[in-house]
């Protein structure tokens, strides 16, 4: 009877262990702040010479329409993950603006690539738990025309409403 309680202990167990690679990178199990980082740090790194093209210093004005009172401006870095949060992720969207209503540092974006090297698995963090999903393109924005100036956000998706605008490169830094 014991052998048989024990191999079903194992059993589950083993399963958890199985399943827990593919929880959603986003997840945040008993979070009740959401996750800050350096954003000095985020902001300097997202200007160096050396950075791909998605990172960078970005803008942008978050409203979800049909929605019509959740319109927030920020200010973005676009940063490589290597700051041990958000496995899985492979650029995050750090506040970088000090403005009321901004948190400086705040993760507010995930970005994952995909086999396009323009487009990338966004989730725009709503709160600590939930977020819109969808894809993010890279490309040229109507007024620079500029390859990399626009992140495109407007396919993200959340509770049946959509977000209306993506965001737009910071020129000069």
């Amino acid at each position: 009877m014991k052998l048989l309680a024990h191999n079903r202990i194992l059993t589950a167990l083993s399963l958890l262990v199985l399943l827990l690679p593919v929880a959603p990178a986003y997840a945040c199990s008993g979070c009740d702040e959401p996750v800050i980082v350096d954003a000095t740090e985020a902001y300097d790194r997202s200007i160096r010479d050396e950075r791909d093209d998605v990172e960078g210093l970005w803008g942008i004005y978050i409203d979800w329409q049909p929605v019509q009172d959740a319109g927030k401006r920020y200010r973005m870095a676009v940063v490589k993950n290597n700051y041990g949060v958000y496995e899985g992720t492979d650029y995050l969207g750090v506040v970088t603006c000090d403005q009321p209503g901004c948190n400086r540092g705040e993760v507010k974006l995930l970005l994952q690539k995909t086999d396009d090297e323009k487009k990338f698995y966004a989730t725009l963090l709503v709160t600590d738990f939930e977020g819109g999903y969808g894809i993010a393109v890279l490309g040229p924005h109507e007024r620079t025309g500029r390859e990399d100036s626009m992140l495109d956000l407007s396919a993200l998706r959340y509770k049946g409403a959509q977000l209306t605008y993506g965001m737009v490169r910071v020129m000069g830094g």
